[in-house]
């Protein structure tokens, strides 16, 4: 379960500052698909539906994955990974 909250929510609930995930890195949330075609499936919806994408599909070691990003810049990845 991810729980999204409105900015001024989040800074009280953090007791600060909010990095700026559209120049700042912090975490990358990875999303399992179970299989190379559902990865492709992914990427083409969330190019569909405007994501940005900055990583495009590619195997890693015995997986395959590709990178976007929400509006707000947090970073996600798609990953197969066999076994997983």
């Amino acid at each position: 379960m991810i729980n999204f909250f409105l900015p001024k929510r989040f800074e009280k609930a953090l007791n600060g500052k909010i990095t700026d995930a559209k120049t700042e890195n912090e975490i990358i949330f990875s999303l399992s698909a179970k299989s190379v075609e559902e990865v492709d499936q992914w990427h083409e919806k969330v190019k569909q539906l405007g994501g940005t994408i900055f990583c495009e599909p590619e195997k890693f070691e015995v997986g395959y994955t590709f990178g976007f990003a929400d509006p707000d810049g947090h970073k996600f990845n798609f990953l197969y990974w066999p076994g997983m």
